[in-house]
């Protein structure tokens, strides 16, 4: 069928109207078509509940460009791309994973900005009882479960995390949440290629992998010559390999085969 631009706005920006406010609401269009037919007039229908609901559209033409996708994206504060190549493509899209800078959303405001906006978190404390008690799930739902995060501002009890509590409305998170967007705020570095000579003998490497863990085998000895033969031993379940995780590489610091399961249960 024939390409609605008005169409996906509309339905892309329904679902995302559950978002709250202090996120990020984005929409990328991907299109190869050179014409979009809409049911009602696009610029003065749908744009204006974009800028309402704070929707950045961005849109990127395989073919041609449209003059109302690149209307749409400068008003929406997006970004237009045509696509030159392969390498071209790839590189617009990598450049839409980064979170863009918060555009100020206040309309009474003549010039608009980039904003920081503050949102009130709580850090709730994890709690395991020897009884099951009421616990929210939802705002609408409760279950019967021993184990619960209490809200710090209102005591209440919640199911999971990350979630808004259930009586007050606190957002209740923990540090490893917050640890995920760490990689956008401060980016790891660029690495420096440093090439290796294999024949420098000033050139010395030390390996840290799990090739440098040795591994129990199976040897039988003839003459001078040892033949090591890889047997069903070195699977994860066996009761003589407990030195290393075979899933992450880490040691698992174990003399005795029980404690190096019950270790490797808790790395994974």
């Amino acid at each position: 069928g024939e390409f609605s631009l008005q169409n996906g706005l509309e339905v892309a920006g329904r679902s995302l109207g559950h978002q709250p406010r202090h996120g990020s609401r984005e929409i990328v269009v991907i299109t190869a078509a050179l014409s979009t037919c809409d049911p009602g007039y696009i610029l003065t229908e749908t744009l204006p509940r974009l800028l309402q609901a704070h929707i950045r559209v961005s849109a990127f033409a395989l073919s041609a460009e449209l003059h109302v996708c690149r209307k749409i994206t400068q008003e929406t504060f997006g970004s237009m791309g045509v696509c030159l190549d392969k390498a071209h493509f790839r590189e617009w899209i990598m450049n839409q994973t980064v979170p863009p800078p918060t555009q100020s959303h206040n309309n009474n405001s003549e010039e608009e900005g980039v904003t920081c906006e503050m949102v009130t978190m709580g850090f709730p404390s994890r709690t395991v009882a020897t009884l099951p008690s009421l616990v929210h799930a939802t705002r609408e739902k409760t279950i019967m479960a021993r184990t619960a995060y209490t809200c710090p501002q209102c005591q209440a009890k919640n199911a999971e995390l990350p979630a808004d509590c259930a009586v007050c409305g606190l957002k209740l998170v923990l540090s490893p949440h917050l640890a995920r967007s760490f990689h956008h705020l401060f980016p790891v570095p660029q690495f420096a290629e440093v090439v290796v000579h294999a024949n420098d003998p000033n050139n010395k490497t030390t390996l840290s992998s799990s090739a440098a863990v040795a591994a129990t085998t199976s040897s039988s000895s003839s003459s001078n010559m040892n033949t090591l033969n890889l047997t069903n031993e070195l699977l994860i379940n066996s009761q003589q390999d407990d030195t290393c995780c075979f899933a992450c590489s880490r040691p698992l610091l174990s003399n005795n085969a029980e404690t190096g399961v019950s270790e490797w249960l808790r790395f994974a």
